[in-house]
This record gives structure tokens, sequence and C-alpha cells, in this order.
């Protein structure tokens, strides 16, 4: 699905963050950039054109986290959202149109997001 393309895994938690990338290497994924935090995933901006999706973690008042995703959209990048926090994903919220996985993340939960996730890019 993802074909040896970058992905950019925006996780506090590294395990957590390596959980994610062993699911996208699933689909197919080439290389992973990690970033613990909003401002981490800014650094790596210059690499953005070549990433095929990014797997960003938010909460409901993150404001860095939310800017970043509307940054990545309109990098283009393909973008789905990951939360442990309960409060987001109710009501329309600030991306109603991007998937939030709820944590833990089923596999098969992943794999659906990102193929909405690249559908949409398109």
């Amino acid at each position: 699905m993802l074909n040896g393309q970058t992905a950019l895994v925006v996780e506090e938690e590294f395990l957590i963050a390596l959980d994610i990338q062993r699911m996208l290497e699933a689909l197919g994924v080439g290389k992973t950039l990690f970033a613990g935090t909003a401002a981490e995933a800014q650094t790596l901006q210059t690499y953005w054109p070549e990433i095929g999706i990014a797997v960003v973690e938010i909460r409901s008042r993150d404001a860095a986290a939310l800017q970043l995703v509307d940054q990545l959209r309109k990098a283009s990048v393909p973008t789905v959202l990951t939360t442990a926090d309960v409060t987001v994903g109710h009501g329309p919220g600030a991306f109603p149109d991007l998937t939030v996985l709820p944590k833990p993340i089923p596999e098969d939960a992943m794999a659906s997001a990102v193929r909405q996730a690249l559908a949409a890019r398109r």
C-alpha cells in the first residue's frame, strides 16, 4: 500500500511510536521519521515532500499538534490522527475529515485509516 514511502510518526511515547512503525512497515513503509512532539516534527519539515503518510498524536488542548496537522494538510501529506484523550473525537473537532484512532490502536484500524488518508489525497 505504501510502496517503500517514508512515514512521519509524531508520538510522545517511544514504545507506542515503535508499534506504529511496525504497523506501517506491514503496510509497506520503507523509512520512518520519528518526532516526540509537534516542535520536533517541525524540524523535519525539509523531509515533508517525501512523506507518504503522517501519524500524529493529538490532544484536545494541544495547539501545537493541531497547528502541525494543519501544516501537514496544507503540504498535501496524508495524515492519520491518534489519541489517548477521550475528549478528542467527540463532536466536530478541528479536522472532521481525518480519522482519529483511539489508543491502543488495532492493526486493522490503522490499515483502514491509512487507506482512507491515501484515498483522500487523490
